[in-house]
């Protein structure tokens, strides 16, 4: 049972693509964040390049890929938070970011 709603931006859903060898195990590990989507992430700050990704979290996948997302109901308490786009959303809503193997996921491409 899940507690959230899920929702995918575009480059999330460009780079599933991308990834299919992968594509199980990434939509396992979506499965479990909708559960309980503060369990084994990591909230983000600043992250290299310049990026702010405040307000972000990130899940592991395996060793080297990461899941990027927000939580609606944490998000908006961040100010800082860019990829907040939780205006017309409930608390219980998940961003979907982007994912890929760490230096990609952690630049937002």
């Amino acid at each position: 049972m899940t507690d959230y709603q899920a929702i995918y931006e575009q480059r999330f859903v460009k780079n599933l693509q991308r990834y299919l060898s992968l594509r199980k195990r990434i939509k396992q590990r979506i499965e479990k964040i909708l559960v309980n989507p503060y369990l084994n992430t990591e909230l983000l700050a600043d992250a290299s390049g310049g990026l702010n990704l405040q307000g972000c979290r990130s899940a592991r996948v395996d060793y080297n890929f990461r899941l990027i997302f927000v939580i609606c109901a944490e998000c908006r308490k961040i100010l800082e938070c860019e990829y907040c786009f939780c205006d017309d959303l409930s608390n219980n809503t998940i961003i979907f970011l982007t994912v890929g193997p760490h230096e990609r996921a952690y630049e937002m491409k």
